[in-house]
């Protein structure tokens, strides 16, 4: 069933109709508004990436106060118009917090790069309920005890990426046709390559010949990828997963991700949160 449940309003003296919305959301950007309002973007199962106003929500005694924090997935109550550009939060209720776990930073970058892809992937209004329940999945592990944080984003950004519509061919060869798995296990291969155009895997192509532009991809990179594209994210926690190639993946197709959405990633940004966390 679906969760929006529709309830209309309608003004007669001033011909205005409202539809107030149940829906649940992910808090993908929050911004203070005036003296004790806030605006936020929020990624919504039911309308996609919308803009909403909590009027008086930075105040301690609103019943909004504290509840719309970046990486939060809620449940929602909105006046909702088709022709404006804000809607107006009438009531909401907390489903997953990132600050309801012990506090990570390997948690909290994890969720940082989580909605920053998020933000430059989904375009207004662009309602997409199987990548918002992948999303949903995503976030119910990450704002709890997590071994494999960024594997669990690696996981989401393949989905993101199927549902976009460029899902690299993983299984064979784009250049050659051939099955990958065989080769590798003849030790035919040390290194692969993940292509933009056509988007998949290609096995290594001789130093003679000009291949198709892509970015390297370790052999154990690709392995890990593959398995990750087969799981149900509640059993990520029960493989043994390197950290490394976990940050490499989610390095590859966020690049890969961003060239298909022409988008230059905030690499500063990246840096300085793997500095903090890993030197």
């Amino acid at each position: 069933m679906n969760l929006a449940d529709l309830y209309i309003i309608i003004f007669q003296h001033k011909k205005i109709r409202l539809v107030l919305t149940k829906t649940r959301a992910v808090v993908l950007k929050e911004v203070k508004f005036r003296e004790q309002s806030k605006i936020c973007s929020l990624y919504t199962r039911d309308f996609g990436r919308i803009s909403v106003i909590l009027k008086g929500g930075r105040n301690l005694k609103s019943r909004l106060s504290g509840l719309f924090c970046t990486g939060s997935l809620l449940e929602v109550v909105l006046y909702n118009r088709s022709n404006r550009d804000l809607q107006l939060v009438s009531e909401a209720r907390i489903i997953r917090s990132p600050m309801t776990a012990e506090p990570s930073m390997e948690r909290f970058s994890a969720i940082y790069r989580l909605i920053e892809i998020l933000k430059i992937s989904t375009g207004n209004e662009e309602k997409n309920i199987r990548l918002f329940n992948a999303l949903e999945r995503t976030l119910e592990k990450l704002c709890a005890p997590c071994r494999n944080a960024d594997a669990a984003v690696a996981w989401f950004m393949l989905k993101l990426i199927s549902e976009s519509g460029f899902e690299p061919s993983i299984e064979q060869c784009v250049t050659t046709g051939k099955s990958i798995l065989p080769m590798l296990q003849e030790g035919s291969a040390d290194d692969l390559c993940l292509t933009y155009d056509p988007g998949g895997v290609s096995l290594p192509v001789p130093a003679a010949q000009k291949g198709p532009p892509g970015q390297r991809l370790p052999v154990q990179v690709y392995l890990l990828m593959r398995t990750l594209n087969r799981l149900d994210i509640r059993s990520i926690d029960e493989i043994d997963i390197p950290a490394d190639n976990s940050r490499l993946l989610c390095d590859i197709l966020q690049n890969y991700c961003s060239l298909h959405n022409n988008y230059n990633p905030s690499s500063k940004n990246r840096r300085i949160i793997s500095r903090i966390l890993y030197e």
